[in-house]
Protein backbone atom coordinates (compact mmCIF):
# COMPACT_ATOMS: atom_id res chain seq x y z
CA UNK A 1 0.00 0.00 0.00
CA UNK A 2 2.94 2.65 0.84
CA UNK A 3 4.28 1.80 -2.71
CA UNK A 4 0.98 3.45 -4.08
CA UNK A 5 0.65 6.27 -1.94
CA UNK A 6 4.00 7.19 -3.06
CA UNK A 7 2.93 6.97 -7.01
CA UNK A 8 0.00 9.04 -5.91
CA UNK A 9 2.13 11.39 -4.04
CA UNK A 10 4.38 11.90 -7.24
CA UNK A 11 1.19 13.11 -8.90
CA UNK A 12 -0.42 15.98 -6.27
CA UNK A 13 -1.25 18.05 -9.71
CA UNK A 14 -2.90 15.80 -11.57
CA UNK A 15 -4.96 15.01 -8.80
CA UNK A 16 -6.26 18.10 -7.72
CA UNK A 17 -7.26 18.81 -11.30
CA UNK A 18 -9.26 15.77 -12.03
CA UNK A 19 -11.01 16.22 -8.19
CA UNK A 20 -11.83 19.44 -9.21
CA UNK A 21 -13.27 18.62 -12.84
CA UNK A 22 -15.59 15.40 -10.86
CA UNK A 23 -16.61 17.46 -8.48
CA UNK A 24 -17.81 19.54 -11.58
CA UNK A 25 -19.00 17.39 -13.30
CA UNK A 26 -21.03 15.59 -10.13
CA UNK A 27 -22.54 19.23 -9.23
CA UNK A 28 -23.39 19.69 -12.94
CA UNK A 29 -25.63 16.23 -12.95
CA UNK A 30 -27.06 17.58 -9.40
CA UNK A 31 -28.20 21.05 -10.64
CA UNK A 32 -29.86 18.92 -13.92
CA UNK A 33 -32.01 17.22 -11.48
CA UNK A 34 -32.45 19.88 -9.18
CA UNK A 35 -33.26 22.25 -12.10
CA UNK A 36 -36.38 19.57 -13.45
CA UNK A 37 -37.64 19.15 -10.01
CA UNK A 38 -37.66 22.70 -9.82
CA UNK A 39 -39.53 23.07 -12.83
CA UNK A 40 -42.07 19.98 -11.86
CA UNK A 41 -43.02 22.27 -8.80
CA UNK A 42 -43.20 25.88 -10.48
CA UNK A 43 -43.22 25.43 -14.08
CA UNK A 44 -41.52 27.52 -17.08
CA UNK A 45 -40.84 31.37 -16.65
CA UNK A 46 -38.89 30.81 -20.13
CA UNK A 47 -39.01 27.84 -22.03
CA UNK A 48 -35.66 29.44 -24.15
CA UNK A 49 -33.65 30.39 -20.63
CA UNK A 50 -34.65 26.91 -19.19
CA UNK A 51 -33.39 24.62 -22.89
CA UNK A 52 -30.15 27.10 -22.70
CA UNK A 53 -29.49 26.27 -19.08
CA UNK A 54 -30.35 22.58 -19.62
CA UNK A 55 -28.22 22.54 -22.48
CA UNK A 56 -24.97 24.10 -20.56
CA UNK A 57 -25.20 21.94 -17.39
CA UNK A 58 -25.24 18.76 -19.86
CA UNK A 59 -22.40 20.17 -21.33
CA UNK A 60 -20.47 20.81 -18.46
CA UNK A 61 -21.03 17.63 -17.08
CA UNK A 62 -19.83 16.07 -20.16
CA UNK A 63 -16.70 18.56 -20.91
CA UNK A 64 -15.62 17.96 -16.84
CA UNK A 65 -16.73 14.34 -17.07
CA UNK A 66 -14.59 13.81 -20.03
CA UNK A 67 -11.72 15.78 -18.57
CA UNK A 68 -11.75 14.27 -15.26
CA UNK A 69 -11.92 10.47 -16.62
CA UNK A 70 -8.71 11.84 -19.11
CA UNK A 71 -6.94 12.87 -16.21
CA UNK A 72 -7.64 10.18 -14.26
CA UNK A 73 -6.92 7.31 -16.65
CA UNK A 74 -3.79 8.59 -17.67
CA UNK A 75 -2.80 8.80 -14.20
CA UNK A 76 -4.23 5.06 -13.37
CA UNK A 77 -1.87 3.97 -16.42
CA UNK A 78 1.08 6.12 -15.51
CA UNK A 79 0.86 4.21 -11.96
CA UNK A 80 0.94 0.81 -13.78
CA UNK A 81 3.71 1.55 -15.78
CA UNK A 82 5.92 3.03 -12.90
CA UNK A 83 4.70 -0.24 -10.46
CA UNK A 84 5.72 -2.66 -13.12
CA UNK A 85 9.01 -1.18 -13.32
CA UNK A 86 10.01 -0.22 -9.54
CA UNK A 87 8.75 -3.71 -8.58
CA UNK A 88 11.23 -5.31 -11.10
CA UNK A 89 13.70 -2.37 -9.79
CA UNK A 90 13.09 -4.43 -6.16
CA UNK A 91 13.98 -7.82 -7.40
CA UNK A 92 17.29 -6.71 -9.19
CA UNK A 93 18.10 -4.89 -5.90
CA UNK A 94 17.39 -7.62 -3.84
CA UNK A 95 20.08 -10.50 -2.78
CA UNK A 96 20.50 -13.59 -4.89
CA UNK A 97 20.19 -14.86 -1.13
CA UNK A 98 16.59 -14.19 -0.90
CA UNK A 99 15.54 -14.24 -4.57
CA UNK A 100 16.63 -18.15 -3.85
CA UNK A 101 14.52 -18.38 -0.29
CA UNK A 102 11.30 -17.33 -1.80
CA UNK A 103 11.90 -19.25 -5.30
CA UNK A 104 11.25 -18.52 -9.15
CA UNK A 105 7.40 -19.62 -8.80
CA UNK A 106 6.74 -16.77 -5.72
CA UNK A 107 8.35 -14.11 -8.09
CA UNK A 108 6.94 -15.01 -11.18
CA UNK A 109 3.67 -14.70 -9.48
CA UNK A 110 4.22 -11.31 -8.12
CA UNK A 111 5.18 -10.20 -11.84
CA UNK A 112 2.43 -11.68 -13.91
CA UNK A 113 -0.75 -12.44 -11.59
CA UNK A 114 0.03 -9.81 -8.60
CA UNK A 115 1.03 -6.70 -11.14
CA UNK A 116 -2.26 -7.72 -13.26
CA UNK A 117 -4.30 -7.40 -9.81
CA UNK A 118 -2.35 -3.89 -8.59
CA UNK A 119 -2.97 -2.85 -12.20
CA UNK A 120 -6.47 -3.90 -12.18
CA UNK A 121 -7.24 -1.85 -8.77
CA UNK A 122 -5.90 0.97 -9.86
CA UNK A 123 -7.18 2.08 -13.15
CA UNK A 124 -10.66 1.33 -10.70
CA UNK A 125 -9.51 4.85 -9.15
CA UNK A 126 -10.74 7.12 -11.76
CA UNK A 127 -14.03 5.27 -11.96
CA UNK A 128 -14.13 5.17 -8.04
CA UNK A 129 -13.30 8.81 -7.31
CA UNK A 130 -15.38 10.02 -10.15
CA UNK A 131 -18.61 8.23 -8.73
CA UNK A 132 -17.51 9.04 -5.34
CA UNK A 133 -17.67 12.59 -6.01
CA UNK A 134 -21.30 12.13 -7.87
CA UNK A 135 -22.26 10.43 -4.88
CA UNK A 136 -21.03 12.83 -2.33
CA UNK A 137 -22.77 15.63 -4.28
CA UNK A 138 -26.11 13.97 -4.56
CA UNK A 139 -25.79 13.04 -0.70
CA UNK A 140 -25.78 16.70 -0.47
CA UNK A 141 -28.55 17.44 -2.10
CA UNK A 142 -30.96 14.58 -0.49
CA UNK A 143 -29.95 15.99 2.91
CA UNK A 144 -30.91 20.09 1.59
CA UNK A 145 -34.54 18.58 0.25
CA UNK A 146 -35.62 16.90 3.43
CA UNK A 147 -33.46 16.31 6.70
CA UNK A 148 -36.17 13.33 7.86
CA UNK A 149 -35.94 11.64 4.52
CA UNK A 150 -31.75 12.18 4.79
CA UNK A 151 -32.03 10.53 8.71
CA UNK A 152 -34.12 7.54 7.25
CA UNK A 153 -30.78 7.70 4.44
CA UNK A 154 -28.73 7.08 7.00
CA UNK A 155 -30.00 4.37 8.92
CA UNK A 156 -30.59 2.61 5.41
CA UNK A 157 -26.77 3.38 4.34
CA UNK A 158 -25.44 1.99 7.89
CA UNK A 159 -27.37 -0.86 7.28
CA UNK A 160 -26.24 -1.64 3.90
CA UNK A 161 -22.50 -0.75 5.27
CA UNK A 162 -22.84 -2.88 8.04
CA UNK A 163 -23.57 -5.83 5.65
CA UNK A 164 -20.86 -4.86 3.11
CA UNK A 165 -18.49 -4.65 5.83
CA UNK A 166 -19.13 -8.46 7.10
CA UNK A 167 -19.33 -9.86 3.18
CA UNK A 168 -16.19 -7.53 2.12
CA UNK A 169 -14.00 -9.08 4.90
CA UNK A 170 -15.64 -13.29 3.98
CA UNK A 171 -14.41 -12.09 0.33
CA UNK A 172 -10.96 -10.43 1.23
CA UNK A 173 -9.90 -13.73 2.97
CA UNK A 174 -11.02 -16.24 0.27
CA UNK A 175 -9.46 -13.95 -2.52
CA UNK A 176 -6.39 -14.86 -0.17
CA UNK A 177 -6.93 -18.14 -0.15
CA UNK A 178 -7.22 -17.89 -4.38
CA UNK A 179 -3.46 -16.15 -4.68
CA UNK A 180 -2.33 -19.08 -2.36
CA UNK A 181 -3.76 -21.74 -4.92
CA UNK A 182 -2.57 -19.74 -7.83
CA UNK A 183 0.98 -19.58 -6.19
CA UNK A 184 0.79 -23.47 -5.26
CA UNK A 185 -0.43 -23.40 -9.61
CA UNK A 186 3.17 -21.52 -10.88
CA UNK A 187 5.29 -24.08 -8.82
CA UNK A 188 3.42 -26.89 -11.10
CA UNK A 189 3.52 -24.79 -14.44
CA UNK A 190 7.13 -24.40 -13.29
CA UNK A 191 7.79 -28.42 -13.18
CA UNK A 192 5.87 -29.11 -16.01
CA UNK A 193 7.93 -26.88 -18.39
CA UNK A 194 11.28 -27.51 -16.88
CA UNK A 195 10.70 -30.78 -15.79
CA UNK A 196 9.48 -31.75 -19.13
CA UNK A 197 11.80 -34.18 -20.00
CA UNK A 198 11.54 -36.50 -17.08
CA UNK A 199 7.67 -36.10 -17.33
CA UNK A 200 8.06 -37.12 -21.46
CA UNK A 201 9.64 -40.26 -20.68
CA UNK A 202 7.36 -41.32 -17.46
CA UNK A 203 3.25 -41.57 -17.58
CA UNK A 204 2.93 -41.77 -14.38
CA UNK A 205 4.71 -39.04 -13.07
CA UNK A 206 2.96 -36.90 -15.24
CA UNK A 207 -0.50 -38.51 -14.26
CA UNK A 208 0.46 -38.00 -10.61
CA UNK A 209 1.42 -34.02 -11.13
CA UNK A 210 -1.81 -33.79 -13.16
CA UNK A 211 -3.60 -35.30 -10.75
CA UNK A 212 -2.38 -35.06 -7.04
CA UNK A 213 -0.44 -31.97 -7.46
CA UNK A 214 -2.16 -29.61 -10.32
CA UNK A 215 -5.63 -30.28 -10.79
CA UNK A 216 -6.13 -29.85 -6.90
CA UNK A 217 -4.55 -26.30 -6.86
CA UNK A 218 -6.91 -25.35 -10.06
CA UNK A 219 -10.05 -27.04 -8.22
CA UNK A 220 -9.09 -25.18 -5.14
CA UNK A 221 -8.69 -21.94 -7.17
CA UNK A 222 -11.97 -21.93 -8.85
CA UNK A 223 -14.47 -23.30 -5.81
CA UNK A 224 -13.01 -20.45 -3.58
CA UNK A 225 -13.20 -17.88 -6.45
CA UNK A 226 -16.70 -19.10 -7.42
CA UNK A 227 -17.80 -18.52 -3.26
CA UNK A 228 -16.20 -15.16 -3.59
CA UNK A 229 -17.66 -14.29 -6.33
CA UNK A 230 -21.09 -15.60 -5.31
CA UNK A 231 -21.00 -13.66 -1.75
CA UNK A 232 -20.33 -10.76 -3.82
CA UNK A 233 -23.78 -11.19 -5.63
CA UNK A 234 -25.37 -11.32 -2.88
CA UNK A 235 -23.61 -8.40 -1.66
CA UNK A 236 -24.75 -6.52 -5.06
CA UNK A 237 -28.41 -7.12 -4.30
CA UNK A 238 -28.49 -6.48 -1.17
CA UNK A 239 -27.65 -2.86 -2.10
CA UNK A 240 -30.20 -2.88 -4.93
CA UNK A 241 -32.59 -4.09 -2.39
CA UNK A 242 -31.67 -1.66 0.22
CA UNK A 243 -31.79 1.50 -2.66
CA UNK A 244 -35.76 0.39 -3.80
CA UNK A 245 -36.49 -0.17 0.31
CA UNK A 246 -35.17 3.86 0.26
CA UNK A 247 -37.70 4.10 -2.28
CA UNK A 248 -40.53 2.66 -1.41
CA UNK A 249 -39.89 4.27 1.91
CA UNK A 250 -39.83 7.60 0.72
CA UNK A 251 -42.83 6.92 -1.14
CA UNK A 252 -44.48 6.08 1.88
CA UNK A 253 -43.35 8.79 4.04
CA UNK A 254 -44.47 11.11 1.52
CA UNK A 255 -47.71 9.42 1.30
CA UNK A 256 -48.08 9.80 5.22
CA UNK A 257 -46.59 12.77 6.12
CA UNK A 258 -47.86 16.29 5.59
CA UNK A 259 -44.53 18.06 6.42
CA UNK A 260 -43.10 16.47 3.03
CA UNK A 261 -44.47 17.46 -0.04
CA UNK A 262 -44.63 15.92 -3.22
CA UNK A 263 -42.27 17.57 -5.17
CA UNK A 264 -39.57 16.70 -2.35
CA UNK A 265 -40.72 12.87 -3.24
CA UNK A 266 -40.13 13.83 -6.73
CA UNK A 267 -36.63 15.05 -6.39
CA UNK A 268 -35.92 12.12 -3.57
CA UNK A 269 -36.86 9.70 -6.19
CA UNK A 270 -35.19 11.00 -9.06
CA UNK A 271 -32.33 11.45 -7.12
CA UNK A 272 -32.03 8.12 -5.73
CA UNK A 273 -32.38 6.52 -9.25
CA UNK A 274 -30.17 8.75 -10.40
CA UNK A 275 -27.43 7.82 -7.90
CA UNK A 276 -27.83 4.28 -8.35
CA UNK A 277 -25.25 4.07 -11.33
CA UNK A 278 -22.38 5.32 -9.50
CA UNK A 279 -23.17 3.90 -6.53
CA UNK A 280 -23.18 0.38 -8.40
CA UNK A 281 -20.41 1.64 -10.08
CA UNK A 282 -18.22 2.21 -6.96
CA UNK A 283 -19.30 -1.26 -5.10
CA UNK A 284 -18.45 -2.92 -9.04
CA UNK A 285 -15.16 -1.59 -8.63
CA UNK A 286 -14.63 -2.97 -4.64
CA UNK A 287 -13.66 -6.63 -5.80
CA UNK A 288 -10.79 -5.48 -8.15
CA UNK A 289 -9.97 -3.19 -5.32
CA UNK A 290 -9.74 -6.05 -2.79
CA UNK A 291 -7.47 -8.09 -5.38
CA UNK A 292 -4.99 -5.53 -5.82
CA UNK A 293 -4.98 -4.86 -1.81
CA UNK A 294 -4.05 -8.68 -1.72
CA UNK A 295 -1.21 -8.39 -3.92
CA UNK A 296 0.53 -5.51 -2.71
CA UNK A 297 0.53 -7.52 0.60
CA UNK A 298 1.61 -10.19 -0.82
CA UNK A 299 4.29 -8.19 -2.76
CA UNK A 300 5.02 -6.89 0.83
CA UNK A 301 5.48 -9.94 2.52
CA UNK A 302 8.64 -10.51 0.04
CA UNK A 303 10.53 -8.31 1.79
CA UNK A 304 11.80 -7.26 -1.05
CA UNK A 305 15.02 -4.41 -1.31
CA UNK A 306 14.24 -0.63 -2.37
CA UNK A 307 13.47 -0.01 -5.99
CA UNK A 308 16.27 2.66 -6.23
CA UNK A 309 18.78 1.37 -8.78
CA UNK A 310 22.60 1.83 -8.18
CA UNK A 311 24.10 5.08 -9.37
CA UNK A 312 27.65 3.92 -10.19
CA UNK A 313 28.90 4.67 -13.33
CA UNK A 314 29.72 1.71 -15.10
CA UNK A 315 33.07 3.65 -16.21
CA UNK A 316 34.28 3.77 -12.54
CA UNK A 317 33.67 0.18 -11.85
CA UNK A 318 35.47 -1.12 -14.46
CA UNK A 319 38.38 1.03 -13.95
CA UNK A 320 39.15 -0.52 -10.86
CA UNK A 321 42.18 -3.26 -11.15
CA UNK A 322 41.60 -5.83 -9.80
CA UNK A 323 44.87 -7.22 -8.37
CA UNK A 324 44.39 -9.49 -5.73
CA UNK A 325 41.30 -11.92 -3.79
CA UNK A 326 42.00 -13.40 -0.59
CA UNK A 327 39.35 -14.89 1.90
CA UNK A 328 40.35 -15.13 5.60
CA UNK A 329 38.23 -18.23 7.80
CA UNK A 330 35.19 -17.03 5.36
CA UNK A 331 31.98 -19.08 6.34
CA UNK A 332 28.80 -19.08 4.77
CA UNK A 333 25.68 -21.20 6.68
CA UNK A 334 22.74 -21.63 4.30
CA UNK A 335 19.71 -20.47 6.50
CA UNK A 336 17.73 -23.57 8.40
CA UNK A 337 15.31 -25.21 7.00
CA UNK A 338 12.57 -26.46 9.70
CA UNK A 339 14.52 -28.79 11.81
CA UNK A 340 17.58 -29.36 9.29
CA UNK A 341 20.40 -27.38 9.93
CA UNK A 342 21.53 -25.73 6.49
CA UNK A 343 24.69 -26.72 4.83
CA UNK A 344 27.66 -24.66 6.10
CA UNK A 345 30.72 -23.76 4.03
CA UNK A 346 34.03 -22.93 5.32
CA UNK A 347 35.97 -21.91 7.28
CA UNK A 348 38.02 -21.36 4.26
CA UNK A 349 40.96 -19.49 3.34
CA UNK A 350 41.74 -18.68 -0.41
CA UNK A 351 44.03 -16.15 -1.88
CA UNK A 352 44.21 -15.57 -5.61
CA UNK A 353 46.48 -12.93 -7.72
CA UNK A 354 45.95 -11.21 -10.85
CA UNK A 355 46.96 -13.47 -13.78
CA UNK A 356 46.48 -16.64 -11.86
CA UNK A 357 44.44 -20.05 -13.17
CA UNK A 358 42.94 -21.67 -10.52
CA UNK A 359 41.38 -24.85 -10.49
CA UNK A 360 38.43 -25.91 -8.05
CA UNK A 361 37.82 -29.90 -7.41
CA UNK A 362 35.49 -31.89 -5.14
CA UNK A 363 32.31 -34.38 -5.53
CA UNK A 364 28.55 -33.44 -5.41
CA UNK A 365 27.66 -31.59 -2.64
CA UNK A 366 31.20 -30.21 -1.50
CA UNK A 367 30.15 -26.75 -1.86
CA UNK A 368 31.81 -25.48 -5.14
CA UNK A 369 28.71 -23.48 -5.93
CA UNK A 370 28.36 -22.18 -2.47
CA UNK A 371 32.07 -21.04 -3.11
CA UNK A 372 31.69 -19.75 -6.19
CA UNK A 373 29.03 -17.26 -5.52
CA UNK A 374 30.96 -16.68 -2.11
CA UNK A 375 34.53 -15.40 -4.22
CA UNK A 376 31.69 -13.78 -6.81
CA UNK A 377 29.89 -11.81 -4.33
CA UNK A 378 26.75 -12.89 -5.19
CA UNK A 379 26.85 -14.18 -1.23
CA UNK A 380 28.49 -12.16 1.15
CA UNK A 381 30.23 -14.46 4.29
CA UNK A 382 27.90 -14.85 6.95
CA UNK A 383 31.40 -15.28 9.07
CA UNK A 384 34.66 -14.31 8.01
CA UNK A 385 36.39 -12.06 5.84
CA UNK A 386 36.53 -11.70 1.72
CA UNK A 387 39.66 -9.11 0.88
CA UNK A 388 39.54 -7.02 -2.56
CA UNK A 389 42.92 -5.68 -3.39
CA UNK A 390 43.28 -5.76 0.84
CA UNK A 391 39.88 -3.89 1.45
CA UNK A 392 37.16 -5.72 3.27
CA UNK A 393 34.31 -6.18 0.64
CA UNK A 394 31.01 -5.41 2.04
CA UNK A 395 27.24 -3.43 1.28
CA UNK A 396 29.62 -0.14 0.25
CA UNK A 397 31.72 -1.93 -2.73
CA UNK A 398 30.34 -4.80 -3.29
CA UNK A 399 28.96 -3.46 -6.64
CA UNK A 400 32.64 -2.64 -7.43
CA UNK A 401 33.74 -6.02 -6.36
CA UNK A 402 31.02 -8.18 -8.27
CA UNK A 403 32.05 -5.81 -11.53
CA UNK A 404 35.36 -7.62 -11.94
CA UNK A 405 33.98 -10.94 -12.66
CA UNK A 406 31.97 -12.72 -15.43
CA UNK A 407 30.63 -16.03 -14.33
CA UNK A 408 28.79 -19.19 -16.24
CA UNK A 409 27.39 -21.32 -13.98
CA UNK A 410 25.65 -24.64 -14.73
CA UNK A 411 22.14 -22.93 -14.85
CA UNK A 412 23.02 -20.37 -16.96
CA UNK A 413 20.71 -17.54 -18.48
CA UNK A 414 21.88 -17.06 -22.04
CA UNK A 415 20.55 -13.40 -22.82
CA UNK A 416 20.57 -12.88 -26.51
CA UNK A 417 21.71 -9.25 -26.51
CA UNK A 418 25.86 -8.42 -26.74
CA UNK A 419 27.09 -5.93 -24.87
CA UNK A 420 30.28 -4.47 -24.74
CA UNK A 421 33.38 -3.75 -22.33
CA UNK A 422 31.05 -0.58 -20.99
CA UNK A 423 27.93 -2.18 -20.71
CA UNK A 424 26.29 -1.09 -24.01
CA UNK A 425 26.11 -1.14 -27.56
CA UNK A 426 28.11 0.55 -29.98
CA UNK A 427 27.16 4.27 -30.38
CA UNK A 428 27.99 4.79 -34.09
CA UNK A 429 28.72 3.05 -37.52
CA UNK A 430 32.23 2.81 -37.52
CA UNK A 431 31.93 1.42 -33.52
CA UNK A 432 29.34 -0.89 -34.89
CA UNK A 433 31.49 -2.67 -37.57
CA UNK A 434 34.04 -2.98 -35.21
CA UNK A 435 32.08 -4.89 -32.25
CA UNK A 436 31.02 -6.74 -35.07
CA UNK A 437 34.26 -7.92 -36.10
CA UNK A 438 34.88 -9.00 -32.68
CA UNK A 439 31.98 -11.10 -32.10
CA UNK A 440 32.86 -12.56 -35.70
CA UNK A 441 35.95 -13.61 -34.48
CA UNK A 442 35.23 -15.38 -31.33
CA UNK A 443 32.18 -17.03 -33.10
CA UNK A 444 34.72 -18.88 -35.07
CA UNK A 445 37.20 -19.07 -32.43
CA UNK A 446 34.65 -20.76 -30.61
CA UNK A 447 33.67 -23.03 -33.53
CA UNK A 448 30.03 -22.17 -33.82
CA UNK A 449 30.02 -19.38 -36.65
CA UNK A 450 27.89 -21.66 -38.74
CA UNK A 451 25.39 -21.53 -36.14
CA UNK A 452 25.37 -18.27 -35.35
CA UNK A 453 25.66 -14.62 -36.51
CA UNK A 454 25.02 -11.01 -35.31
CA UNK A 455 22.22 -8.87 -35.94
CA UNK A 456 21.57 -5.35 -35.03
CA UNK A 457 23.79 -6.39 -31.75
CA UNK A 458 22.09 -9.16 -30.99
CA UNK A 459 22.57 -13.17 -31.73
CA UNK A 460 20.43 -14.78 -34.02
CA UNK A 461 19.67 -17.46 -31.67
CA UNK A 462 20.02 -19.16 -28.98
CA UNK A 463 18.32 -22.12 -29.67
CA UNK A 464 21.19 -25.05 -29.59
CA UNK A 465 22.66 -27.76 -27.78
CA UNK A 466 23.76 -27.15 -24.10
CA UNK A 467 27.73 -27.27 -24.80
CA UNK A 468 26.95 -24.48 -27.84
CA UNK A 469 25.39 -22.30 -25.16
CA UNK A 470 27.79 -22.23 -23.51
CA UNK A 471 30.55 -21.52 -26.11
CA UNK A 472 27.47 -18.41 -26.79
CA UNK A 473 27.81 -17.67 -22.93
CA UNK A 474 32.07 -17.87 -22.86
CA UNK A 475 31.48 -14.97 -26.41
CA UNK A 476 29.33 -12.75 -23.87
CA UNK A 477 31.88 -12.97 -21.19
CA UNK A 478 34.97 -12.42 -23.99
CA UNK A 479 32.87 -9.16 -25.03
CA UNK A 480 32.51 -7.73 -21.52
CA UNK A 481 36.15 -7.93 -21.02
CA UNK A 482 35.80 -8.67 -17.37
CA UNK A 483 39.10 -8.90 -15.33
CA UNK A 484 38.07 -12.30 -13.36
CA UNK A 485 36.39 -15.43 -14.91
CA UNK A 486 34.78 -18.19 -12.91
CA UNK A 487 33.64 -21.24 -14.79
CA UNK A 488 31.79 -23.65 -13.42
CA UNK A 489 32.05 -26.71 -15.06
CA UNK A 490 32.25 -25.11 -18.19
CA UNK A 491 33.56 -28.10 -20.28
CA UNK A 492 31.08 -30.63 -19.11
CA UNK A 493 29.09 -30.36 -22.09
CA UNK A 494 31.81 -29.80 -24.99
CA UNK A 495 32.72 -33.09 -27.05
CA UNK A 496 36.24 -34.17 -26.95
CA UNK A 497 37.61 -32.56 -29.46
CA UNK A 498 36.56 -28.69 -28.13
CA UNK A 499 37.48 -29.73 -24.63
CA UNK A 500 40.97 -30.29 -25.30
CA UNK A 501 41.12 -26.82 -27.01
CA UNK A 502 39.32 -24.97 -23.94
CA UNK A 503 41.96 -26.79 -21.64
CA UNK A 504 44.97 -26.24 -23.92
CA UNK A 505 44.82 -23.21 -26.00
CA UNK A 506 41.30 -20.91 -24.81
CA UNK A 507 42.64 -20.85 -20.94
CA UNK A 508 46.16 -20.44 -21.66
CA UNK A 509 44.96 -17.43 -23.92
CA UNK A 510 43.02 -16.08 -21.55
CA UNK A 511 45.52 -16.15 -19.00
CA UNK A 512 47.77 -14.99 -21.78
CA UNK A 513 45.53 -11.83 -21.54
CA UNK A 514 46.05 -11.02 -18.17
CA UNK A 515 42.73 -12.70 -17.48
CA UNK A 516 42.30 -13.90 -14.11
CA UNK A 517 40.38 -17.72 -13.78
CA UNK A 518 38.95 -19.55 -11.64
CA UNK A 519 37.89 -22.94 -13.18
CA UNK A 520 35.56 -25.50 -11.83
CA UNK A 521 36.36 -28.84 -13.05
CA UNK A 522 36.56 -32.81 -12.80
CA UNK A 523 38.73 -33.50 -16.05
CA UNK A 524 41.92 -34.67 -13.87
CA UNK A 525 43.55 -35.40 -17.24
CA UNK A 526 43.97 -31.48 -17.50
CA UNK A 527 44.57 -30.49 -13.98
CA UNK A 528 48.49 -29.73 -15.06
CA UNK A 529 47.06 -26.91 -16.72
CA UNK A 530 46.24 -24.97 -13.21
CA UNK A 531 48.79 -22.60 -11.47
CA UNK A 532 47.17 -23.84 -8.20
CA UNK A 533 44.20 -26.76 -7.42
CA UNK A 534 41.70 -26.14 -4.54
CA UNK A 535 39.58 -29.52 -3.18
CA UNK A 536 36.92 -28.78 -1.86
CA UNK A 537 35.05 -31.65 0.51
CA UNK A 538 31.80 -31.17 2.65
CA UNK A 539 32.27 -27.30 2.97
CA UNK A 540 36.26 -27.43 4.19
CA UNK A 541 38.96 -26.43 1.59
CA UNK A 542 42.63 -27.52 1.06
CA UNK A 543 45.28 -27.34 -1.12
CA UNK A 544 45.40 -30.30 -3.62
CA UNK A 545 47.87 -32.69 -2.62
CA UNK A 546 48.77 -34.24 -5.97
CA UNK A 547 52.34 -33.36 -7.42
CA UNK A 548 52.65 -31.07 -10.18
CA UNK A 549 55.03 -34.08 -11.47
CA UNK A 550 52.57 -36.70 -11.66
CA UNK A 551 49.90 -34.33 -13.06
CA UNK A 552 52.22 -33.52 -15.89
CA UNK A 553 52.96 -37.47 -16.19
CA UNK A 554 48.92 -37.80 -16.43
CA UNK A 555 48.97 -35.44 -19.16
CA UNK A 556 51.73 -37.01 -21.12
CA UNK A 557 49.64 -40.18 -20.81
CA UNK A 558 47.31 -39.53 -21.52
CA UNK A 559 48.57 -37.07 -24.63
CA UNK A 560 50.98 -40.80 -25.54
CA UNK A 561 53.62 -39.10 -25.34
CA UNK A 562 56.78 -40.39 -23.31
CA UNK A 563 58.77 -37.63 -20.87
Amino acid sequence: MEMIKQLLAQSRRTMVLAIVASALSAVAGVMIIGGVNYTLENGFESLTLAVLAYLAMVAILFLSGVWSQSLLVGLGHKMVYQLRLQLVKRILNTSLERQEQLGGPALYNVLTRDVTMVANATKQLPVSLYNGLLLLAGISYLAWLSPVLFLCTVLLVALGVWGDFKLVGRIKKMMADVRRYDEALFEQYEAVIEGRNELGLSQLRRQYLFDRRLEPAAKGAMDTAIKADLLWAINLNWTTVLVFSLIGLVFFLGMTLESISQDVVVGYILTTMFLRTPIAMILEAIPAVLRGTVALKAIDKLNLAEAELSDEASETVQDISFESLQLKAACYQYPQQGDETGFELGPVDFQLKRGELVFLIGGNGSGKSTLAKLLTGLYLPTDGTVLFNGVTVNQDNITSYRACFSTIFPNFFLFDDVLGRKGSEPSDASSERFFDARVEHYLKRLAIDHKVSIEDGRLSTTSLSQGQRKRLALLLTYMEDRQVLLLDEWAADQDPVFRDVFYREILPELKAADKTIIAISHDDRYFDAADRLYKLDRGQISTFDESVDSLFEKADIVKGVKR
